[in-house]
């Protein structure tokens, strides 16, 4: 996928994210004699002269990888780090016809999200990776509120239609934290769902999948806390900065909109939202006032999805989380 910069600017050049029914992801080894020669990324190609990027995408998979593409969505928040004079955007194919195969003598791999990070990725792609670990939607707990029964059965409900991402955050001391996370994991694990815990990562770590730092927290950590996820929670750009220095997979901003449980705070609104989201390539959780109908436009603005706390009571998916 390296290019130029052309006479008349930043060169075009489409990505794919194309997954297969057990949530596997194409990527493809770049060829000798290519720029990035024996590293792997997203397949795609140069948007040619009088080309929409729809177009572009559908000839370089057909020419790369002997599928006929149909339906393909355009992702604004699958941000790269692309090279200057490179205008690199990312699509997801919906629909596709033919059995991919290299026929550019290019290796070709199917994968799961969490084992790509492991092969060598073109710079570009890299951050797209964390993405694709992510869901559409970040559940956090509410269990003082609906209490413990109430809570598992919306949850395993939850669980049930698509993968998790679940969020323990309580008022409780580190041992009964530790003690329910343990509980969550189980009843999770059988859905693939991942539990993350909101608290002191010295005390917490190892009791779930990772870790979510709170902002006072995140002002505090020098490194990363030991976990297979760390997120913390953004307020404003300085935070988000210092997330991604950290090494923090995610972050969550808030609040987009009103919430009740923060009547004083004033909202970002997502105009503001999107210009602090597009300061890091950071996947980004919108956070207050969010419904599971949101996802759509936060996207549009950039978040990986949305965060919800109480949302979880009568959640219902269409289609998958993941996108």
């Amino acid at each position: 996928m390296s290019a130029s910069t052309g006479p008349t600017g930043p060169e075009g050049v489409v990505a794919a994210i194309i997954r297969d029914d057990d949530g596997r992801v194409l990527v493809a080894r770049r060829p000798a004699g290519k720029v990035g020669a024996g590293l792997w990324e997203f397949p795609g190609g140069k948007v040619g002269a009088g080309e929409s990027q729809g177009e572009a995408l559908r000839r370089e998979l057909y020419e790369e990888l002997d599928i006929t593409v149909g339906a393909c969505t355009f992702l604004p928040h699958y941000r790269a780090a692309a090279p200057p004079g490179i205008d690199l955007a990312f699509w997801r194919v919906d629909a596709y016809e033919g059995v991919a195969r290299g026929r550019e003598g290019q290796e070709i791999r199917w994968g799961l999200p969490d084992a790509l990070p492991d092969l060598p990725f073109l710079p570009a792609d890299r951050p797209i990776l964390a993405r694709l670990r992510l869901p559409s939607f970040y559940l956090i707990s509410d269990v003082d509120r609906f209490g413990e029964a109430l809570f598992e059965k919306r949850l395993v409900e939850a669980a049930a239609r698509d993968a998790l991402l679940v969020q323990l955050r309580e008022p409780w001391p580190a041992s009964r934290l530790r003690a329910y996370a343990q509980h969550l994991r189980a009843l999770l694990a059988p859905y693939g769902g991942r539990l993350i815990v909101n608290g002191d990562p010295d005390e917490l770590v190892g009791a779930a999948d990772g870790i979510h730092l709170s902002a006072a927290r995140l002002a505090r950590v020098d490194t990363r806390p030991v976990a297979a996820l760390v997120g913390a929670s953004c307020h404003d750009v300085g935070e988000l900065r210092r997330a991604a220095a950290v090494g923090c997979d995610f972050a969550v901003l808030s609040p987009v909109k009103p919430t009740p449980s923060h009547p004083d705070a004033t909202p970002l609104g997502w105009a503001r939202f999107r210009e602090l989201a597009a300061e890091v390539l950071l996947p980004i959780y919108a956070l207050g006032g969010m419904t599971t109908a949101d996802r759509v436009v936060a996207e549009a603005h950039l978040a990986q999805g949305v965060a919800l706390r109480s949302g979880i009571f009568g959640l219902k998916v269409a289609g998958s989380i993941v996108s």
